[in-house]
């Protein structure tokens, strides 16, 4: 499956932008995923099965009723979007989502959570940003103020705003399943809108011998700039037609040419870990000595 607009919602610019700045105001939890991003990610949790909003893990409880924290009653205007926008008896959770100078590596969503055909992730976006851009196995795109968005993220995906200017959303999580369709997502059946075109992102040819000048950085690779370079090396699907796993592929060749089998085995665990298999609450670091290696 692609990632693919499902509607369109017009949005109230003046009650929208009192609720982004009470979210710009609230506490920041603790991020549980933060190992996926570099720059600013910040979640805050809306609406999860229990209710509390310090809980930001959705795994375990996935397929039971959602309903509101205590954040989303401080929105009004985005609880009654959410409310009167999507089917909430599907509905198991919601982030208020902001992201800037940031990028999330390329990775795969639910692999520790059993079938993936069990979850659909949308995304409803509250603020327009040229700079800030997604992606698939099959293409980059840019989704737009008020599109509502299907995000297959279980396929290999990344995102990036290498900007300084916010770029909030909301993601919305919903049980699927058996007779599940796309539509259902939808409080109303008119809001599912599949005939909507997207803004796709025109990219350059992927560059001849590009694999094998990136070699030049295991003269560099480090303990200390492992992270930098993986993250640098996920980025660079957004602007050439290179796959977006073609970066561990990369790293684990770069780190194999160090001669350092520390930063070798740092590579290939980010890669199983990332995209292929990890157990729920496995944890993570690209720090060879965290990363028991």
């Amino acid at each position: 499956m692609t990632s693919r607009i499902l509607g369109r919602v017009a949005l109230d610019d003046e009650r929208l932008s009192k609720d982004l700045d009470r979210l710009e105001l609230m506490p920041i939890p603790r991020e549980p995923y933060q190992v996926f991003t570099t720059g600013k990610w910040l979640n805050l949790n809306l609406w999860n099965a229990t209710g509390d909003h310090t809980d930001g893990f959705w795994y375990g409880h996935e397929q039971r009723a959602g309903r509101p924290t205590a954040l989303l009653d401080e929105l009004p205007y985005l609880k009654r979007l959410v409310t009167s926008t999507f089917n909430t008896d599907l509905l198991t959770m919601v982030r208020g989502r902001n992201v800037s100078e940031f990028s999330i590596i390329p990775h795969r969503d639910f692999i520790e959570a059993g079938p993936a055909d069990r979850f659909f992730r949308v995304l409803l976006f509250l603020e327009d940003n040229e700079h800030a851009v997604n992606s698939d196995e099959h293409r980059v795109f840019r989704m737009r103020k008020g599109e509502v968005w299907f995000l297959d993220a279980a396929l290999v995906h990344a995102g990036m705003n290498m900007s300084p200017r916010s770029r909030w959303s909301l993601c919305l999580d919903f049980k699927a399943g058996p007779g599940f369709a796309a539509g259902d997502v939808f409080a109303s059946p008119d809001d599912h809108r599949p005939d909507l075109a997207p803004l796709l992102v025109e990219r350059a040819p992927a560059a001849l011998g590009l694999p094998e000048r990136l070699l030049a950085l295991s003269e560099i690779v480090s303990r200390h700039n492992i992270k930098d370079i993986a993250f640098m090396l996920g980025r660079v699907h957004f602007q050439q037609e290179w796959p977006v796993a073609a970066s561990w592929d990369w790293l684990i060749d770069i780190t194999r040419a160090s001669g350092d089998p520390s930063l070798l085995g740092v590579a290939e665990r980010a890669r199983r870990y990332f995209v292929e298999s990890r157990e729920v609450g496995e944890e993570f670091s690209f720090f060879p000595e965290a990363a028991g290696v």
